[in-house]
């Protein structure tokens, strides 16, 4: 298992934010090698688990990606670039997108997807 980040900055700040998020990682003495797509402001961190870490280890995983993408959403990125929205990051997509901009993406799944078939419970979660 592991925490894959795949965020996403304006070019101006990608320098200054991956090199914060090498800093968390080595301050909350975490395993998390960081790479990215210098050309269009992508990158990743990736924060593998094993199963006999600690629950204190595992959170600490947790506040790294948690900080990347508060960092990111700050500076006008967005908490994915590539690899979809899925259900680790739909927490931050009312703070990156707004209620207005959460509800109509709602709106557009159910026009689309009435019978909620297509990636249940992915991206934004429906009343049924």
């Amino acid at each position: 298992d592991a925490v894959l980040t795949d965020a996403c900055v304006p070019l101006s700040k990608f320098a200054e934010i991956i090199t914060k998020t090498v800093q968390d990682v080595k301050e909350m003495d975490v395993v998390g090698p960081c790479f990215g797509h210098a050309g269009d402001g992508n990158f990743h961190c990736i924060l593998p688990l094993l199963e006999e870490d600690t629950e204190e280890y595992v959170a600490r995983v947790h506040e790294v990606n948690d900080r990347l993408i508060q960092r990111t959403i700050k500076v006008g990125g967005t908490c994915t670039g590539e690899h979809g929205i899925g259900y680790g990051k739909m927490k931050y997509l009312e703070q990156q997108y707004g209620v207005g901009g959460l509800k109509m993406m709602k709106m557009v799944k159910k026009s689309l997807d009435p019978n909620n078939i297509m990636n249940p419970g992915k991206i934004v979660q429906l009343e049924q």
